[in-house]
């Protein structure tokens, strides 16, 4: 059995390991899908799953090092949030193979998000009194199942209309406009989904932390903003039948939304959430 120091100074070690397969398996996908090489998006298929691996023991060594769950640095979150992506990205593309050359965009996200985390440093902190509870940890797993199917979401906008990369959205575009049309708008359901349950285990664990379930603190107001503009772009497909580069304009403002308010609102405004993302 390692001790948490051990733990601690093995994963910064295996979050590096998993960014050089990340790196790999964004450029192979990236290459296969563009040169239309199977190969080469085959092997970048098994290295991301090899990076997925190593990644998992990464953030579970850090888990057990800190003591707490890895959701707290800007180190952490973003390692989690980069993970989330590639396995929910691996599930989906397991059970749905013409999402396989959404790699291309979902494989260098990711490789992206846990650089920038990787480079922020490993520092370790310890949790503030109030971030405690399963409620909490809840609130956080939401969170990151919300962002990775934002991307994959994405993702299927582009490969839909292409927002200026017609090349790569023709290379993307191996089934009919109507499918990726359609998954595009049914990850941005699950986006709306898992940040709305996210929004409510947070007042939730805001109740038990500061005695109020809402108290329009930025980064609350912001992730409400970000989940109504979800909650627009839904409504606009149902009922006024927006679709198109509209409705992939209108996504990219959400997925916009979102990064802002995960990742800037606690950096840039004076908040109760301001542990989060030290």
């Amino acid at each position: 059995m390692i001790g948490m120091q051990e733990a601690l100074g093995l994963e910064t070690p295996l979050h590096i390991a998993a960014l050089v397969f990340y790196a790999f398996a964004a450029g192979l996908a990236m290459y296969g899908v563009l040169m239309g090489r199977d190969a080469a998006e085959h092997a970048g298929r098994a290295a991301a799953f090899a990076g997925i691996a190593v990644h998992v023991a990464a953030l579970g060594l850090r888990w057990y090092g800190t003591g707490h769950g890895p959701y707290l640095t800007q180190y952490e979150v973003l390692s989690s949030n980069a993970l989330a992506v590639m396995v929910l990205y691996g599930l989906v593309s397991w059970r749905r193979r013409h999402a396989r050359p959404l790699a291309a965009l979902v494989y260098p996200t990711a490789l992206l998000v846990l650089g920038i985390g990787v480079y922020s440093g490993p520092e370790v902190l310890m949790l503030p009194p109030t971030f405690t509870g399963v409620w909490l940890v809840l609130h956080v797993g939401f969170y990151f199942v919300a962002f990775a199917a934002a991307v994959i979401s994405l993702g299927y906008a582009i490969a839909h209309v292409g927002f200026g990369l017609r090349r790569l959205a023709r290379r993307l575009s191996t089934t009919d406009p109507a499918t990726t049309d359609r998954e595009s708008h049914r990850f941005a359901g699950l986006t709306f989904a898992f940040w709305g349950v996210g929004m409510l285990t947070g007042a939730i664990w805001a109740h038990y932390s500061w005695g109020r379930f809402w108290g329009w603190d930025p980064v609350e107001t912001w992730s409400l903003v970000t989940w109504l503009v979800y909650g627009i772009y839904l409504h606009a497909r149902r009922f006024y039948r927006l679709s198109g580069e509209k409705a992939a304009a209108l996504l990219l403002l959400g997925f916009l939304f979102a990064i802002g308010s995960l990742f800037f609102t606690s950096l840039l405004t004076t908040s109760l959430h301001a542990e989060y993302f030290g």
